[in-house]
C-alpha cells in the first residue's frame, strides 16, 4: 500500500465513526458500512478523494443510512467532489436514495465507541 493512502487510512481511523476500526485495507468499512471514501467526502477533501479513488477505493459502498460517497458528498455540499465522483463511474441513480436507519448497525457502532475509548 503507498505510504500516502496508509497516512490517509490512519487518518480515517482517528475519528469517532471509525474508533476501534483497522483500516488494514483501503476496502475496510466501519460498523456502518462507510469506507474511508465516506469519510473524506464529508471533510470535503478532494485531493483524499482522488488519492483512495485512484487506489481502488469501492465508490459504490453503501454505508451508513445506505449512502454511497456520492450521496454523502451531496448531503455535504462537496460539488467538486460529486463531479469528480460521477466522472470515475458513481451511479448518479444513488443521488435519490433516502436514509435508511439500521438499529443493528448503530448497535455495533456504539458498542464500537465504547469499546474504543
Amino acid at each position: 500500500m503507498k505510504k500516502a493512502v496508509r497516512e490517509l487510512l490512519d487518518q480515517v481511523e482517528s475519528v469517532p465513526d471509525f474508533v476501534g476500526i483497522k483500516l488494514s485495507d483501503i476496502n475496510n468499512t466501519n460498523a456502518f458500512g462507510d469506507n474511508a471514501l465516506h469519510c473524506v467526502c464529508v471533510w470535503g477533501d478532494i485531493e483524499a478523494v482522488k488519492l483512495l479513488v485512484e487506489n481502488g477505493i469501492n465508490i459504490e459502498q453503501k454505508g451508513e443510512g445506505g449512502f454511497t460517497p456520492l450521496k454523502v458528498a451531496e448531503e455535504f455540499g462537496h460539488k467538486e467532489i460529486m463531479d469528480y465522483l460521477i466522472a470515475s463511474g458513481a451511479n448518479i441513480d444513488e443521488l435519490s436514495t433516502e436514509f435508511q436507519f439500521d438499529s443493528e448497525a448503530n448497535a455495533r457502532h456504539m458498542k464500537n465507541l465504547q469499546d474504543g475509548s
